[in-house]
């Protein structure tokens, strides 16, 4: 009896599969899709990296780990490598958070100690638009545990944005004023921390979008993070080919040409048609305002919750 009964579910299971496949209708899903090690290409070669300094961090995620990063998740967050979404390969990362109270997902990176520039590198898909007065981010640098400068894609008016943190307060940058989600993009950064005479260089898209000198608290970098820094920020951003190098030498120009690789010069750049801003912005031309002092964000903070 209890066979006969087992039969009868297993030739239900397989009726409902066919139905759905002769409807066109997609299988149930119970979230994003994560990686299995036969999904991922372990074979991958390893990212070529053209930058100076120590190598604090490289990945395709083709391994089908997050090996390489600190990860931090809290509540409904989620940090993974998932088959959903990927630049190259079949992986990439993907941190997950949503609206609840105390979803957090981040990737963290230790630089250099003493780290006297740094660079950042990798591609960013935001797979849906996050909570209204809120931003997504992309790169975050960190001095002492104080997150002195960083890039979001700000919800809503889905701007790019260089936010930087000085004792006056935080200064935000407008780089492009339109990032569509559920499209790759390209970030590269080039930071020479030096307090009030901080160096910064921007690429987007394979793009200069920004080069120019900046006031922050700090006149050295000790950690990188990417995904959410408090809850609320709500996001699926799938991350891939990330590369972050960090050193003390002499650093490089700013302004300087984006090292090579450069890209497959063979595909066309995103189009920025409507940006009404030129492909090369130099000295901070994008749109720049001066925020409140940091305290006046959130009473005992000592950076504001966006």
């Amino acid at each position: 009896m209890e066979g006969r009964l087992m039969n009868r579910v297993v030739k239900l299971c397989l009726a409902g599969s066919l139905v759905l496949a002769i409807l066109g209708l997609p299988a149930l899903s119970l979230g994003p899709e994560t990686a299995g090690a036969q999904a991922c290409v372990p074979s991958t070669a390893a990212l070529t990296d053209p930058y100076p300094g120590i190598q604090a961090a490289a990945s395709s995620f083709e391994a089908g780990t997050l090996d390489g990063f600190g990860v931090s998740t809290a509540g409904t967050g989620n940090a993974s490598v998932s088959t959903g979404l990927s630049r190259s390969g079949n992986c990439a990362a993907l941190l997950h958070t949503t609206a609840g109270p105390g979803s957090i997902a981040r990737l963290t990176v230790g630089l250099t100690p003493g780290t006297t520039e740094a660079y950042a590198d990798g591609w960013f898909n935001i797979a849906a638009e996050g909570m209204a007065g809120n931003n997504v981010p992309y790169f975050r640098f960190f001095a002492a545990g104080v997150r002195v400068l960083d890039v979001f894609r700000q919800n809503v008016s889905h701007e790019l944005v260089l936010r930087t943190s000085s004792p006056a307060g935080f200064t935000y940058t407008t780089l492009r004023r339109d990032v569509p989600t559920d499209s790759w993009h390209r970030l590269v950064m080039h930071v020479v921390p030096n307090g009030s005479g901080t160096q910064v260089q921007i690429w987007w898209d394979g793009r200069s979008v920004y080069a120019g000198t900046v006031s922050i608290s700090a006149t050295t970098l000790d950690t990188l993070q990417l995904g959410s820094e408090h809850d609320q920020q709500m996001a699926d951003i799938y991350i891939d080919d990330v590369i972050v190098n960090s050193g003390t030498g002499t650093p490089a120009p700013v302004p300087g040409p984006l090292p090579e690789p450069k890209g497959d010069p063979s595909k066309r750049l995103d189009d920025f048609r409507g940006d009404g801003q030129p492909g090369l912005l130099a000295a901070g031309t994008a749109a720049t305002r001066t925020a409140r002092p940091a305290s006046a964000d959130i009473p005992g903070l000592k950076n504001p919750r966006t």
